[in-house]
């Protein structure tokens, strides 16, 4: 099964929803429409792992910015669960003050996400190095931990990515192991 969880201001049938159905065809994918502006963090956590099957393994979230937040705290929850966080913004409560129920997003973070017991296994991040909004060399890569290896920078990859690169694409059919 794979979980794919839009950004803000995006939707369910977003352009990684798009390349799951063409590349990752033989799997179930769920991919809501969540409203981040309008929804407590809690309720949307809640939503995202009733979801999650009984059996983790095979199970793959996929997390676009904001969806990358969450992402991260289903990988925290469910260990075996592999995430791949696309351009993740992973202190939406910085840079979307007024926007966003911030300090349910700062409460998230403290429990799951960022915690003394965070563990880092079967996490990937693929940043683009062109990314106009978020800066992960100051912002992402602050975030993770020293030594996290799994992260995949993608030349001239922007915010979107809506449009994958061969590189991008490489890196998304290896970490969901799909054949080409």
């Amino acid at each position: 099964m794979i979980i794919n969880i839009h950004g803000l201001d995006s939707g369910g049938a977003n352009s990684k929803y798009e390349w799951l159905q063409r590349n990752a065809a033989g799997h179930e994918i769920w991919s809501p429409d969540i409203n981040y502006r309008r929804s407590a963090p809690t309720e949307i956590l809640d939503l995202l792992k009733s979801r999650v099957p009984a059996e983790k393994r095979d199970v793959y979230v996929v997390g676009s910015s904001m969806g990358g937040f969450f992402a991260r705290i289903i990988n925290q929850t469910y260990p075996d669960v592999t995430a791949i966080l696309i351009n993740p913004a992973l202190t939406p409560f910085i840079g979307l003050r007024g926007q966003i129920d911030c300090k349910g997003y700062i409460e998230l973070a403290a429990r799951y996400a960022y915690s003394d017991d965070a563990t880092w296994r079967n996490l990937h991040v693929i940043a683009g190095d062109a990314d106009e909004l978020i800066d992960h060399g100051r912002v992402t890569m602050q975030m993770l931990p020293t030594d996290f290896d799994a992260i995949y920078w993608i030349k001239g990859g922007t915010h979107q990515m809506s449009v994958f690169s061969p590189e991008a694409d490489s890196v998304l059919r290896k970490i969901l192991r799909l054949e080409k």
